[in-house]
């Protein structure tokens, strides 16, 4: 079995990430064959070349180059971009920026996209957890999905519908709310900063019935998010408190190891969980 051919369209925090952990031989089995990326990045480009991966501007090459995944970790707008020809060319693809899902008939075009390629969409689990759990109920009625998420103030500076508030975020001394209804708009409100938002509706209930709520929160030192579901199955609350990329206190460790974990359940030969 010859090694998985991957491709990466993307190489800032999370994609760095995943340069870093291949280079580090943290996922077996697979050659990082070449990255795709806009933005001048001298180190990254260097780092990769070094270790003989192609570094390209036009990602659109990466359909001609044999692969069988390609990770998106560059935009929505790159997903948008590429996203349907990655996948009718019959290669797998793992989406980084998977807000960009909110768009139910864009979701249906990557779906089709699939189905005719014979390829597979991952969507990575992000920063929070708690999805197979969530799988599995739902072959059961589900009451209520919903995700409180915190995060310390200063992570929310640069998100435009948090600067039209007019928030004094560096001088914030209490927590205070900043959404409060279903994730479908949250998505669309906070694009770059709630995709776990995205992956908990696509893996439940779907993104009108879920519910979120987002706080800023000086009294926490990691972005924190709370889960809870119930059901005739049950009920399930889940904390998970993520360290923050100092690079971009937007995104955590945990989303991206996600990407590494996604990565690796593709070459496992066993998985465990649903």
């Amino acid at each position: 079995m010859r090694n998985l051919r991957v491709g990466l369209i993307g190489c800032g925090v999370i994609g760095g990430f995943v340069l870093d952990g291949v280079i580090a031989g943290k996922v077996d089995n697979i050659d990082l064959v070449v990255i795709a990326e806009i933005v001048e990045r001298p180190q990254q480009m260097k780092k990769a070349k070094d270790h003989g991966i192609d570094w390209i501007t036009d990602a659109q090459a990466v359909l001609n180059l044999d692969l069988d995944v390609v990770i998106e970790a560059a935009s929505h707008e790159a997903l948008e971009s590429y996203g349907e020809e990655i996948l009718r060319a019959g290669i797998d693809l793992i989406p980084v920026s998977v807000g960009a899902l909110v768009d139910s008939e864009f979701l249906q075009r990557l779906w089709n996209a699939a189905v005719e390629g014979g390829s597979k969409l991952h969507i990575p689990s992000g920063g929070i957890g708690g999805l197979d759990a969530l799988q599995a109920v739902i072959n059961t009625n589900v009451d209520e999905v919903s995700m409180t998420t915190r995060k310390p103030p200063l992570a929310w500076k640069g998100v435009s519908y948090v600067e039209q508030m007019n928030l004094d975020l560096e001088n914030m001394v209490e927590p205070t709310l900043l959404y409060d209804g279903p994730a479908r708009e949250c998505v669309k409100k906070f694009p770059q900063s709630i995709n776990i938002a995205a992956a908990l509706s696509l893996a439940g209930i779907g993104f009108d019935a879920t519910h979120i709520r987002i706080m800023a929160d000086p009294t926490v030192q990691h972005n924190t998010h709370e889960i809870q579901c119930k059901g005739d199955a049950g009920r399930f609350t889940m904390t998970l408190e993520n360290v923050p990329v100092p690079a971009n206190p937007k995104t955590t460790y945990q989303a991206c190891l996600s990407v590494l974990a996604t990565l690796k359940n593709i070459r496992s030969s066993y998985r465990v969980g649903t």
